[in-house]
């Protein structure tokens, strides 16, 4: 989406209003499955099996959803410059409302599993823990940041779509793994509200592509993503080519703030704090 953003600046693109919507549905489905299987993914390193299990279900669940309404569990094939290249109808908003009703449900479970838990809940609270001053010094962002109180996320500096939503971003402040896990249950949430926002307001117009030129130029794209804001700048030739992209993923601002937040825990605690940062080790080498 970032990617999109960059190349439509360039060539000064008005995306159709239904695209947007629909991109925004995309988004907050991928952070959904993902988020999912972040929770799973941190249950799992501190031994406690059944909510993981339970978290992929839930995420196959949303990949299920996807295909049948993108026609890829990824979502890929979806966007494009200008807009998108898949609709929904009233079909396919029927079953996207249906089924994040039974989304919505078994996450509640999963989240009331962990919260019960009082051995799950000694081994993430106060565990790995980011201060804020820490945070803010090294320049975490995303998930990692918002657990540790810094404000920041680009859906409510950027987007018209989630302000008519009433978009809420996530706020902690103890900046442990707890902190972290917290922050990603309020946003699986959030993201279910907004999906439900979203397709209330799909406008009926059927254009989905804006009129793409070939333009000489450079720009930056951005998006939120799961882990946090991806960046994208971009130069294009003449003949629209791409002559130089330069890629920043959260991961590559956030990994020094896991090298700090282990420092002075015991090592079987490493992968819980590890997974609560979930960084992407080729999104660092960009």
């Amino acid at each position: 989406m970032a990617f999109c953003n960059a190349l439509e600046k360039i060539r000064k693109i008005s995306v159709p209003l239904r695209a947007c919507y629909i991109r925004a549905i995309c988004l907050e489905l991928e952070r959904m499955y993902n988020h999912a299987a972040d929770i799973g993914g941190i249950a799992v390193d501190v031994g406690f099996s059944f909510p993981a299990a339970q978290a992929a279900i839930i995420k196959e669940k949303i990949h299920a959803l996807n295909r049948a309404l993108f026609g890829h569990r990824f979502l890929k094939g979806v966007l494009c410059c200008g807009g998108v290249l898949k609709d929904i109808d009233k079909a396919g908003t029927r079953a996207l409302l249906d089924g994040l009703e039974g989304i919505k449900r078994d996450f509640k479970v999963l989240c009331n599993i962990l919260d019960s838990s009082v051995s799950f809940l000694d081994r993430v609270d106060t565990t790995g823990v980011l201060k804020r001053k820490t945070a803010e010094d090294l320049g975490v962002t995303g998930v990692a940041a918002r657990a540790s109180g810094v404000a920041g996320d680009l859906r409510r500096d950027f987007s018209d779509i989630y302000e008519i939503a009433r978009f809420r971003p996530a706020h902690e402040t103890s900046g442990d793994v707890l902190a972290r896990l917290r922050v990603r249950f309020f946003e699986f949430e959030e993201s279910v509200r907004l999906i439900i926002e979203f397709v209330h307001n799909l406008p009926p117009e059927a254009v989905l592509i804006g009129n793409a030129e070939a333009q000489e130029g450079f720009a930056l794209g951005y998006a939120e993503g799961w882990r946090g804001p991806i960046m994208y700048w971009l130069r294009t030739c003449k003949d629209g080519t791409i002559d130089r992209c330069k890629i920043t993923d959260p991961s590559f601002r956030n990994w020094q703030g896991l090298a700090y937040c282990v420092l002075g825990e015991i090592i079987p605690d490493f992968p819980v704090c590890n997974k609560s940062f979930d960084l992407s080790y080729s999104g660092n080498d960009l």
